[in-house]
């Protein structure tokens, strides 16, 4: 019998873009799947930037994951993207829920420049595509705290704080988020919720059925 796997799936809670945020969402019904022998842990993580590193750990340290999968929102997103890289910078065009405004700061001070995403991003994106979900590679997740997610727990397991492939999937807004919006400005791309979430059990299913999870 093969060795159970922990995968945590780590979503963002409220922000200044989403007041009701689907990430949070999409990673508690995936956290509710049964996977067989392996552990899906559901974490809403607070969007404040200066308190994610210690969130991290305190997870990791808590749950000892084999997986770390984000999620959050990317608005204009046309469908799922799975994030290939974090860089080390942040730079805020919202603030965070501590009200902090950064420009161009690093995530991490003196660490490198980026860090590729180390879960199977191209047999995700194949496995929601075969599935009539709009997936695709991302390279660019942005400045904010999605990018310092995939950064940061990637950081963490080249200092040995885990042992775990880390990445993040960006989701677009929910067509009740688009509806919200003012009617003058020009309508952008949506999403059903029930579509992410299943995107989101798709990549969990995709990852613990891969080489490292059978």
């Amino acid at each position: 019998m093969s060795k159970q796997k922990t995968m945590i799936v780590a979503g963002y809670g409220a922000w200044a873009k989403a007041g009701s945020n689907p990430a949070s969402d999409v990673a508690k019904a995936v956290g509710q799947q049964d996977c067989g022998q392996h552990r899906i842990v559901s974490l809403e993580i607070p969007v404040r930037t200066n308190a994610l590193t210690d969130i991290i750990k305190a997870a990791i340290k808590e749950h000892s994951p084999d997986y770390w999968l984000g999620f959050g929102i990317a608005p204009g997103a046309c469908g799922i993207r799975l994030e290939a890289l974090g860089t080390n910078w942040r730079s805020f065009d919202v603030p965070d829920n501590d009200g902090l405004m950064l420009e161009h700061e690093a995530t991490i001070p003196g660490g490198p420049a980026a860090y590729d995403a180390t879960l199977a991003n191209q047999q995700i994106v194949a496995a929601c595509r075969a599935q009539g979900i709009p997936a695709a590679i991302s390279y660019s997740a942005g400045n904010h705290l999605c990018n310092q997610m995939l950064y940061t727990t990637r950081h963490l397991v080249e200092q040995n704080e885990g042992q775990m492939a880390c990445g993040f999937m960006h989701l677009p807004l929910t067509p009740e988020m688009v509806a919200a919006e003012s009617a003058e400005m020009p309508m952008r791309p949506s999403m059903s919720l029930e579509m992410m979430r299943r995107a989101g059990t798709i990549a969990v299913e995709t990852i613990l059925e891969g080489p490292s999870g059978e």
